[in-house]
């Protein structure tokens, strides 16, 4: 793809084509390796459509009069955090085969929830600074360590807010400059639709100029051994932990994962079943992939002692 320079000498994509929204699997992972994002359509039954919108803005309303939503741009633009405990439709949203698919083909094997959040773009909020998920890591490393569903709860369009991109720059190793925004494409979709980006790609929250608020899911992945945005393992309410599926708790971040986030060390008490440790391979040393069964908060924790306690 051309490059043009710009001052400072960030290269950026010449050309803003952008991929055609697609039904097909290995058409959007072609997408995404190309310009850093793929659209696929259909990704909500009319059903999931509903219920996650209704939800939303069920949510949204509520905690708006009870005083506690996140609010930016002078309320124009609301931020719903942690879903996961916030409706059983945002947990089912998470069991869905693309989820697996796509977090699996960009992350390159296991993978945690970072954070998972709704985004509302009303009129009169700005749009977004350009920024890369992952401006925090070293721009030596060469890979995607997060990356991002965002699921369109409406039509999403250049004029309602559509998130802003660049395509292509998650190839670029450099993070854009807030003096010198290149230029940027809308990710339009119908709704239903999900915009699945490596966490390397520029983007950012667009401009609704219409009279009606733009709602969207963005759930939020990251490698196992990345400290999420959300401390699931502390916010996830008890209920819900408590009826969660395996699956739901390897998201949240209750599996060791090679030797990480155990309790009393890697391999402690309540940490690993040595009966049900499991020998995959997500990566060059399965002897380390060790997953046993889900940490908990010790009820007894080993404290200070002393010889004859």
């Amino acid at each position: 793809m051309p490059e043009r320079q710009l001052t400072g000498g960030a290269k950026v994509p010449d050309s803003l084509e952008m991929p055609a929204a697609t039904k097909d699997w290995n058409r959007a992972k072609a997408d995404l390796e190309r310009y850093g994002l793929a659209i696929v359509e259909d990704a909500l039954t009319d059903r999931e459509l509903q219920a996650v919108r209704d939800r939303v803005v069920e949510q949204a309303a509520a905690e708006r009069i009870a005083g506690v939503a996140s609010l930016e741009h002078d309320g124009a633009n609301q931020r719903i955090w942690n879903l996961i405990n916030k409706g059983a439709i945002f947990a089912e949203l998470l069991h869905k085969p693309l989820v697996r698919d796509a977090m699996s083909h960009i992350l390159g094997g296991r993978f945690t929830i970072s954070s998972y959040t709704a985004n509302i773009a009303g009129r009169g909020g700005a749009e977004m600074m350009l920024h890369s998920d992952q401006g925090y890591v070293p721009l030596e490393i060469p890979i995607p360590v997060v990356a991002n569903i965002m699921w369109m709860l409406d039509d999403f369009t250049d004029a309602n807010g559509a998130t802003r991109v660049v395509p292509g720059s998650h190839l670029l190793r450099r993070h854009p400059d807030p003096l010198n925004r290149p230029l940027t494409a809308a990710a339009t979709g119908r709704a239903g639709s999900a915009l699945i980006f490596d966490g390397r790609l520029w983007h950012g929250t667009g401009r609704n100029v219409t009279d009606r608020p733009r709602h969207g899911v963005l759930s939020y992945f990251a490698r196992p051994f990345m400290r999420p945005q959300e401390n699931c393992t502390l916010s996830v309410a008890d209920d819900v932990l408590a009826g969660a599926s395996p699956w739901l708790k390897e998201l949240l971040g209750f599996r060791v994962w090679r030797s990480l986030g155990g309790v009393e060390g890697p391999y402690g008490r309540g940490t690993v079943d040595p009966a049900s440790i499991e020998r995959g391979s997500d990566g060059p040393d399965p002897s380390f992939d060790y997953v046993g069964t889900f940490v908990e908060r010790p009820a007894n924790p080993i404290r200070e002692m002393k010889p004859g306690d």
